[in-house]
């Protein structure tokens, strides 16, 4: 490779850019619409999804289907205050060790530690990004 074929790859790279976020913004655009559509015409199906049926012969899209998704994640505070109510809290307490970073490289400083003991325990990872300014 040389370096008018550099040049012409960043060129493609840019110009494929361009496209590729403007196809996104307009793609993003027509999700609100979709969004806005689904809301005026849409019917929830047993799911609690919101259907339209379109049967398009072009795409063959038979419906455009906003998902309901359900998802449940632990409110720690809430648990954790009807679990001493009930007087639960402690045996629905788990303790897990955690290696202190600091008590590590407090260690190490105190001669405790090796460099290699160091370097093994944080290993080095390197990662690449291709930036062009």
């Amino acid at each position: 490779m040389n370096i008018v074929e550099m040049v012409d790859l960043v060129r493609q790279n840019a110009t494929l850019k361009d496209r590729i976020d403007s196809a996104l913004s307009i793609q993003n655009e027509v999700k609100t619409k979709l969004r806005e559509g689904l809301k005026e015409l849409g019917e929830p199906d047993d799911n609690g999804h919101i259907v339209v049926e379109v049967d398009d012969d072009v795409t063959g899209i038979k419906k455009v289907i906003h998902q309901r998704k359900v998802s449940k994640s632990l409110d720690m505070a809430i648990a954790e205050e009807i679990l001493k109510e009930k007087g639960l809290h402690d045996s629905c307490v788990m303790m897990v060790p955690v290696l202190d970073e600091e008590a590590i490289m407090a260690a190490y400083y105190e001669g405790l530690v090796t460099e290699e003991d160091i370097d093994k325990m944080f290993p080095a990872k390197v990662t690449w990004a291709l930036i062009l300014k």
